[in-house]
């Protein structure tokens, strides 16, 4: 994930910037991180289309599910239409249709569940990385103005 990999380099660039003696605060070149955030800015749109792609994945999932569970109910039902021909078979064809029918249920929520969790996963791991992103551009950016305010005071002091 690019976006990732430019926040590591925001925070390498962070910790590699001149220090002013005495003091924890930090020298950044400002052109340097307005780069840095301007690259940021330009991997955002792709790490969400990469969500929304997911998310389309996980509907198409769901409709291959229910297609294949409407399959299996329409296979169901012609055999047990078959097997209604003959009386004596009818009420074991009747058994055995609402066995299939019950697993073909059965199997459409699993695969709906898993579908789900699959979905979720991928969604909360991006959601991690957004939130860790974001937590690193305020931490970059209060660091911007912390040594603006420096250079500020250090300017009155001149």
């Amino acid at each position: 994930m690019k976006l990732m990999a430019l926040l590591d380099e925001v925070e390498q660039f962070i910790e590699n910037s001149r220090r002013l003696p005495f003091t924890e605060k930090v020298i950044i070149d400002a052109d340097q991180l307005l780069d840095y955030l301007d690259q940021i800015r330009e991997a955002l749109p792709s790490e969400m289309e990469e969500a929304k792609r997911i998310y389309r994945d996980r509907e198409k999932i769901m409709k291959e599910a229910r297609e294949e569970a409407e399959q299996l109910l329409e296979e169901a039902r012609a055999r047990m239409a078959r097997m209604v021909e003959n009386h004596e078979v009818s009420r074991q064809a009747q058994g055995m249709a609402e066995e299939v029918v019950a697993q073909a249920r059965q199997i459409a929520r699993e695969i709906r569940q898993g579908a789900n969790e699959y979905a979720d996963e991928v969604l909360k791991k991006i959601e991690e990385v957004l939130e860790q992103a974001s937590a690193n551009l305020e931490k970059s950016i209060a660091t911007v103005k912390n040594g603006r305010e420096e250079l500020k005071k250090m300017k009155g002091h001149d």
